[in-house]
């Protein structure tokens, strides 16, 4: 996938002017079950090489792969609330935690014709290993939950 350079210049331009790359977002504290969390992470991150394994069930695309994303919109304020909202099979909270953004897409309804998505990963008790979900903070469809999680 080929995007111009002006195009993905100012994109990374509007990203750092906002303030959402580079940054590690993780819940906030005021969110219930929310557990601070102080370790830095790079800005970007790679797509995994290997899909990431869920806790006794195969996980479904959605969610767990960037070519099915969860399009959240509403910038990184979106992805929060999403994923406050987000609880284990058996409604346990979750901790996340922003490892970067990955995976430049085009779509020529957004303002820079394109955007990248966010990788999360996020755990919560009981889950042997964190998974990886990706977050599209610039498109909108109705969140629903990745397999192996709900919505509250």
């Amino acid at each position: 996938m080929f995007i111009p350079r002006t195009v993905l210049c100012c994109g990374v331009l509007w990203l750092l002017s906002s303030g959402c790359a580079g940054s590690s977002a993780t819940m906030r504290k005021d969110a219930p079950g929310a557990e601070a969390s102080g370790s830095s992470t790079e800005a970007a991150v790679q797509a995994p090489a290997a899909p990431v394994e869920t806790p006794a069930q195969e996980p479904s695309g959605y969610g767990y792969t960037p070519e099915d994303p969860i399009k959240v919109g509403g910038g990184p304020d979106g992805e929060h609330e999403y994923l406050q909202h987000l609880r284990g099979p058996e409604g346990q909270p979750l901790s996340y935690n922003r490892q970067g953004s990955c995976c430049g897409f085009e779509d020529a309804s957004l303002p820079f014709g394109g955007g990248l998505l966010d990788v999360y990963e996020v755990t919560y008790e009981g889950l042997q290993k964190p998974v990886l979900l990706y977050l599209d903070m610039y498109r909108r469809q109705e969140p629903r939950a990745p397999s192996g999680f709900r919505l509250d």
